[in-house]
C-alpha cells in the first residue's frame, strides 16, 4: 500500500494536487492499494467533472500558522506515522515535511519518497527567512533521510543534485493530463490542424490562464501587448490583482484588446484554447516550476511561452525559445516574441505543430505511465 500526503485536497486546480490525483488514479487502475491524505478538507470546488476520483481520499485535522498548515495530533495522524507502508510526500509543505521526519523516527526501515515540485523563492523579511530555513531542512532531508526524490523536470533534478542529493536518488516524472482531458484536447488539436495554415488577419490571440497574483506577472504581459500593438489578450482566472490589472489595461489604452474572463467552465476553457494562438505564462519566480496549463495548451496544438528562470522547469516544458531563435527568454523579449509570431504566420504554424509533437513525445499519458512503472522499482 502507498500512503500519499498532499497539502491541498485533490484533484483541485493547482499543479501539486493534480499530480497527486493522477498518481492515485494510476495506482488504483493498476490494482495497487493507496490512500491519499490532505491537510485541507474536502470542498466541492476541489472536484472537477473531467477528473473522476476512483481512489480513497481523506484529510487530517490541521491548524494554520500564517500561510503554513500543520496537522493536529490525532488518531489518523498516528496511524500515518506508525504505518510501515510506503509514504509518498508532496513538497513544498513544512507540515508534511515534519510528518515525514516523524514517520522515519517511528519506523526507521520505512520507504519514504519526497515529491519535489518547486524550489521556493523567498521574499525579504521574516517570512523569507522561514522559507529559507524550511528549504534548507527539506534539502538536507532529501539528501540524507529518504530513499527517493521525485521531481517534475530535468531542470529541477539537476538543481537537486547540485544541492547534494545523490543522482541515483532523483527520479524525473513530469506532470501529465487526465485521460479524458488528453482525449478532448487531442480533438481540439485535430480541429486546429484542419484550419488553413496561414492566418489571414492579425492580431495574434494571446492567452493567460491562472491565478491573478503578483508573481504571475500578468502586468508584464499587458505591457508587452501595449508595446507590440499586434495582439489581443484573453485572461482566464481570478485573484486579488484582477481590478488592478483591468485598470492597467485601461491606462495603457488597450482595454478593448484585453478580455478578463474570470473563472470559466471546462467547456468554456476548451473553446478558449481552441481559438488561441499562444499561451503566455510570464511568472518571474521559481515558485512556478512546471505549469500544467502548458500541457493543456500544447495538447491542443497551442504553443506555450514561459521565461527562463533559475530553479524552474517552466521554459523546459514549452521548449519554445529555440524555435523563436532566442537563446534566453525574459521580460524584455516578450514583445519581440509576440511581434515575431504575429508577423510570420508560417512560423506560427510551425511552432503550433511543434507544441503538439512535444506534448505527444514527452508528456503524453503513454509515456507518463511508462515512467511511473519505473518509479515503482525505487
Amino acid at each position: 500500500m502507498i500512503v500519499q500526503l498532499v497539502r491541498e485536497y485533490p484533484p483541485g486546480h493547482g499543479g501539486v494536487e493534480r499530480v497527486a490525483h493522477e498518481l492515485a488514479a494510476a495506482w488504483h487502475a493498476k490494482g495497487e492499494l493507496s490512500a491519499t491524505i490532505s491537510l485541507q478538507p474536502h470542498t466541492t470546488s476541489a472536484d472537477d467533472p473531467s477528473l473522476p476520483v476512483p481512489y480513497l481520499r481523506s484529510s487530517l485535522p490541521r491548524f494554520k500558522v500564517g500561510q503554513f498548515l500543520f496537522p493536529w495530533p490525532s488518531r489518523r495522524l498516528w496511524a500515518v506515522l506508525t504505518s510501515s507502508e510506503v509514504l509518498h510526500v508532496h513538497l513544498p509543505c513544512p507540515g508534511l515535511l515534519a510528518v515525514s521526519v516523524l514517520a522515519r523516527l517511528l519506523q526507521p526501515s520505512r520507504t519514504i519518497r519526497l515529491h519535489w515540485h518547486a524550489f521556493l523563492q523567498p521574499d525579504r523579511g521574516p517570512q523569507g527567512w522561514l522559507i529559507r530555513f524550511y528549504q534548507w531542512i527539506a534539502l538536507n532531508w532529501a539528501t540524507y533521510g529518504v530513499q527517493a526524490v521525485v521531481t517534475t523536470s530535468p531542470v529541477l533534478a539537476e538543481v537537486l543534485v547540485q544541492e547534494g542529493v545523490k543522482p541515483q536518488k532523483v527520479f524525473v516524472l513530469p506532470c501529465c493530463l487526465g485521460e479524458l482531458q488528453e482525449r478532448l484536447y487531442g480533438q481540439i488539436a485535430e480541429e486546429r490542424r484542419q484550419r488553413p495554415h496561414l492566418r489571414q488577419q492579425p492580431p495574434l490571440r494571446l492567452l493567460f490562464m491562472g491565478r491573478l497574483d503578483s508573481y504571475k506577472r500578468v502586468d508584464w504581459l499587458i505591457e508587452a501587448c501595449a508595446a507590440s500593438g499586434a495582439a489581443d489578450l484573453h485572461v482566464v482566472g481570478d485573484g486579488p490583482l484582477r481590478r488592478q490589472l483591468e485598470e492597467k489595461a485601461l491606462a495603457a489604452g488597450i482595454d478593448q484588446a484585453v478580455v478578463f474572463h474570470g473563472r470559466i467552465s471546462e467547456q468554456e476553457k476548451l473553446a478558449v484554447l481552441r481559438d488561441s494562438d499562444l499561451l503566455v505564462l510570464p511568472a518571474d519566480c521559481s515558485n512556478e516550476a512546471f505549469g500544467i496549463v502548458q500541457l493543456e495548451a500544447m495538447a491542443c496544438g497551442v504553443p506555450a511561452l514561459a521565461f527562463d528562470l533559475p530553479r524552474s522547469g517552466m521554459s523546459w516544458v514549452c521548449g519554445l525559445k529555440e524555435l523563436l531563435g532566442l537563446p534566453y527568454l525574459m521580460r524584455h523579449d516578450l514583445a519581440e516574441a509576440i511581434n515575431c509570431l504575429s508577423s510570420d504566420p508560417k512560423l506560427l504554424a510551425e511552432v503550433s505543430i511543434a507544441a503538439e509533437c512535444r506534448y505527444r513525445d514527452t508528456f503524453s499519458r503513454e509515456i507518463w505511465r511508462a515512467k511511473l512503472s519505473a518509479l515503482a522499482t525505487r
